[in-house]
């Protein structure tokens, strides 16, 4: 194999397979992407076994062939060469020589044969949505996916299709077990969107399309058996599904609220990020003592010290009489959502310090999150 490639391009390509391979070391060859010529041009892929890349990449082919890099260490050899033309050469040792100027590297592979196959795009119930939406929906609920390894059916989030009087909507929901968090959008293009029951697509997916994503105006998605596809030009991602029962999050979802409360959104977010700093994993619940006009918050680390500060907020519903109300949360689990709204005023909408307080914006049912109480 001999290319002659722009270093540009070739790092692009890169930058997408660093974020699909291996770092783990499960198996070799998964830490590696897999070079192959094409015509004008060298196709690029990477695979975790989960979550595949493939893109084609421009090139002045000099010879025909396929060689495996360790992604890793050929993106810190590339980031740092000069712009412009390089030559890559392989090797009969399943090396790579990389050639620029008075610059000359060799980096060692395994045989192109041992690289897993990587999935093919299909034909069928292909949809083009606006990749703006689906990145910002992505946005507002990756933080709440769970991180720990053995609940596989909330490492993910969920998808569906849903239908209302108001439309079509793609409904995006994720959960740790302590919040919920749900989006949903109107897609024309939803109408042709087969999701079944729903789709659970896993954590680093969601974050590989949320990169891939960048800077692109329309996606094609595709679903076919147990694998979602999307395709940007000459580039797609392929992720294989979590075959996990996603919770039925609907019935944890309050009917209504005994409180409405509305408050700065900046103000409690900036006051949650101040008490963030004196937090630690044993320490990081926050208690809001909330009046009608009102919400002291205070925070003790009994191991750095302690805070208080008043907010200024507006009871919009409820009995004004049977308050104060005395409620603990994770400071995090509040800020997160918080900071991925808009606008200046949020609503906490809540019915005792035991069940699930509601964050949303005035006016927005279509994106919001269920925090749960801790103890006091």
């Amino acid at each position: 194999m001999q290319v002659n490639i722009e270093r540009e391009t070739l790092l692009k390509g890169i930058g997408h397979a660093l974020g699909v391979v291996d770092k783990r070391g499960s198996l070799p060859i998964l830490s590696h992407c897999l070079l192959q010529t094409n015509g004008n041009g060298v196709f690029i892929s990477a695979t975790d076994l989960e979550v595949s890349f493939r893109g084609f990449y421009p090139a002045e082919v000099k010879e025909a062939g396929a060689l495996t890099v360790q992604a890793c260490f050929f993106n810190n050899i590339l980031k740092d060469l000069p712009k412009g033309p390089l030559a890559l050469v392989g090797t009969d040792k399943a090396a790579i020589e990389i050639r620029t100027g008075d610059s000359h590297y060799q980096l060692y592979g395994l045989a192109a044969d041992e690289f897993p196959a990587i999935p093919e795009a299909g034909e069928g119930n292909l949809v083009e949505v606006e990749s703006r939406l689906l990145k910002e929906m992505i946005q507002k609920t990756i933080f709440s996916v769970s991180g720990e390894d053995l609940q596989f059916n909330l490492s993910g989030i969920f998808w569906e299709k849903v239908e209302t009087e108001d439309g079509i909507f793609l409904r995006l929901v994720s959960t740790d077990g302590h919040r919920l968090t749900l989006v949903e959008r109107v897609l024309p293009e939803s109408e042709q969107l087969d999701l079944g029951e729903g789709i659970l697509v896993p954590y680093k997916a969601m974050r590989e399309i949320g990169r891939f994503l960048d800077g692109q105006e329309k996606v094609t998605l595709g679903l076919s058996k147990k694998t979602l596809a999307l395709q940007v030009a000459d580039k797609h991602l392929f992720i294989r599904l979590l075959d996990r029962k996603f919770p039925e999050y609907r019935r944890i979802i309050p009917e209504g609220f005994a409180f409405r409360f509305s408050v700065n959104r900046k103000e409690l977010t900036e006051t949650l990020k101040r008490i963030a700093q004196l937090s630690s994993d044993r320490f990081k619940g926050v208690i809001f003592n909330l009046s009608a006009d009102s919400a002291e918050v205070t925070f003790a680390n009994p191991d750095v010290g302690e805070g208080r500060e008043l907010l200024p907020v507006t009871l919009e519903a409820g009995e004004a009489n049977q308050l104060p109300l005395e409620v603990g949360f994770n400071a995090r689990y509040l800020l997160e959502p918080l900071q991925a709204m808009a606008g200046d005023t949020i609503f906490l909408e809540i019915n005792d310090r035991d069940h699930p307080c509601r964050i949303m914006e005035p006016g927005n049912a279509h994106f919001f999150s269920l925090v749960m109480p801790t103890s006091l």
